[in-house]
């Protein structure tokens, strides 16, 4: 979500602040949690 603001501000991180809500970081974690579950356990735990 930062990286889409970032580029949003065309990649000017000097002069503009890119900055995600709230809002928008309550929506995705249904969606990050959901992605955790379905990863392997190894991956989780960084084993190989």
């Amino acid at each position: 979500q930062i990286l889409d603001e970032i580029e949003a501000n065309d990649y000017n991180n000097f002069t503009k602040r890119a900055y995600v809500g709230k809002g928008k970081k309550l929506l995705a974690l249904p969606v990050a949690y959901g992605k955790s579950l379905l990863l392997p356990c190894s991956l989780r735990n960084g084993q190989t």
